[in-house]
């Protein structure tokens, strides 16, 4: 029997919606309990599910915990609370890794979870790994400790100037906290099988002090950038809040296409923030990422720099963009980008998918 436990995913839904960061994550604690030589474990709650666990099974779940009642049709902190700790009381073992997304969801329950059990976590992790760790006794440093198989949750600071390994195998569960679109989900396979284990769980009256009246979503501003294979996003240099018709003209050449932004970009109120890429907005990873007049900060970087192919145009020659990007056009993009409209749709055209 392998004395190390599995690593759980912390799913999530919205509206019986399956958030794309549950498949990303399956696919990192696959790597992850391919090191360890364990299985994958998953939990979703909410109400009327449907066929999501199934879908986490053909994604990369072993075995899958399903909590599906009323009381979680919409998010509370208290209720999903709850029910995970209910979930998690009930394992025979204590996780050896947990992981959530950082998102708004995974923000506010992860911590709550890591309080519970009285453990660390790592937020907003780029890359997840695991690895050996050398302790030294501080008071004997003659006295050395080795921890095994322990979590190496990787994060940027400092702008991804500097990348901080944070270990804490001192107890488990080792928890983190995942970016959107920072791990890579692996392929479906419907023949995967697996086992769905419903659990059922005896809320307490505390546990609705907050209570949901209405939930309002301005579906037109929901941007989901992450999922797109084509963006187009423009910085600073596209002079106005009017620049955005000429990126957006642009995208609209391509199928499965997203408009994103810079920082600086959202900041002037040139466009709204679901639309930012970069450290404090939305990182992804589409197969094709065009930066009009985006000079190319740090920041921004750490938003696309997985993207598989980058191209920048900018006036500035120097723009620090030009040193990452695989392909560069040096030039007024409001003379460059209907020149460049014109080769992608003929190029779409003769490839039959125009």
């Amino acid at each position: 029997m392998n004395q190390i436990a599995d690593v759980l995913v912390i799913a999530e839904q919205i509206q019986t919606d399956l958030q794309s960061i549950s498949l990303e994550l399956l696919g990192a604690a696959r790597q992850l309990a391919g090191k360890l030589g364990v299985g994958v474990q998953a939990i979703i709650m909410g109400h009327n599910i449907g066929d999501i666990p199934q879908t986490l099974i053909h994604s990369g779940a072993d075995e899958v915990f399903v909590v599906d009642q009323p009381e979680l049709a919409e998010y509370t902190t208290l209720t999903y609370r709850r029910a995970l700790i209910t979930v998690l009381e009930s394992l025979p073992r204590t996780p050896h890794i947990i992981l959530c997304g950082a998102t708004t969801i995974g923000r506010d329950l992860a911590p709550r979870i890591a309080a519970y059990f009285k453990t660390g976590m790592t937020a907003d992790c780029t890359e997840l790994d695991i690895g050996d760790y050398e302790h030294k006794s501080k008071v004997d440093p003659s006295k050395i400790g080795i921890y095994h198989n322990c979590l190496y949750s990787i994060r940027p600071s400092f702008g991804e100037s500097l990348k901080a390994r944070i270990i804490g195998p001192w107890r488990n569960p080792q928890m983190a906290t995942a970016r959107s679109g920072a791990m890579e989900p692996i392929q479906p396979d419907t023949s995967r099988s697996g086992n769905i284990v419903p659990v059922k769980v005896n809320f307490q009256e505390t546990d609705f002090r907050v209570k949901v009246i209405e939930t309002i979503r301005d579906v037109a501003s929901n941007v989901d950038l992450t999922k797109a294979k084509v963006i187009i996003s423009g910085g600073f240099g596209l002079g106005g809040p009017e620049g955005f018709d000429i990126v957006r003209d642009l995208a609209s050449v391509f199928k499965d296409s997203a408009v994103g932004s810079s920082r600086r970009g959202v900041n002037a109120g040139w466009i709204s923030y679901s639309h930012q890429v970069g450290q404090t907005g939305k990182t992804v990873r589409p197969e094709l990422y065009i930066a009009l007049g985006i000079s190319g900060a740090i920041q921004h970087r750490v938003g696309m720099g997985k993207s598989k192919t980058i191209i920048a145009i900018n006036k500035d020659e120097s723009a620090p963009i030009f040193q990452y990007a695989h392909y560069g056009i040096v030039g007024d993009l409001f003379v460059v980008v209907p020149l460049l409209k014109e080769q992608f749709k003929k190029a779409l055209a003769s490839a039959g998918r125009g």
